[in-house]
């Protein structure tokens, strides 16, 4: 099942994000940033996000036997004004890494998609760091293509790009 996150759900998104991380990330983030990675702290990041979150901004949760299994959040694409002034942007999705290949996270990514067509935002563009060649080809399988734009996240110390994807 997929539904809008609530304040509950901040500590299992929390969790869910820092897990994801080091599952996904270990072959090209230092292992510091990983170790560093602190469960509670995001949990609080996100309770503070989901207790205002932003007018056009979503966040959704993938629930299975009654806990978070995946998250994906969304909201306009305010640092690409080259796609215009009703581009989205999915800002991250993650998936359990018990559970990845399990088709939560093609489910979770339509739904994200869905919602953000439904509300007239167009185009709709997904990063991923460069390194993370499974992350670029699930997006091309969802029907994003790379359009060659890339970006160092100026507020991310780790220094990895990331490429865009556009639909």
């Amino acid at each position: 099942m997929i539904r809008s996150a609530a304040v509950e759900d901040a500590a299992a998104i929390g969790r869910l994000k820092v897990r994801s991380w080091r599952s996904a990330y270990a072959d090209y983030l230092p292992a510091a940033v990983l170790d560093a990675l602190d469960p509670d702290q995001e949990a609080a990041d996100w309770a503070g996000y989901l207790a205002a979150v932003p007018g056009e901004h979503r966040l959704w949760v993938a629930v299975d036997g009654g806990g978070v299994v995946g998250f994906c959040r969304t909201g306009p694409a305010g640092d690409d004004p080259d796609l215009g002034s009703r581009a989205a942007e999915v800002y991250g999705l993650y998936v359990d890494p018990d559970r990845v290949g399990a088709g939560i996270g093609r489910g979770l990514f339509a739904h994200a998609v869905a919602d953000l067509r439904a509300r007239d935002f167009r185009p709709v563009c997904v990063y991923a760091y460069q390194p993370n060649e499974s992350a670029v080809r699930f997006y091309q399988r969802a029907g994003f293509s790379l359009d060659g734009v890339t970006r160092l996240d100026d507020d991310d110390p780790i220094g990895v790009r990331e490429v865009r994807l556009v639909a």
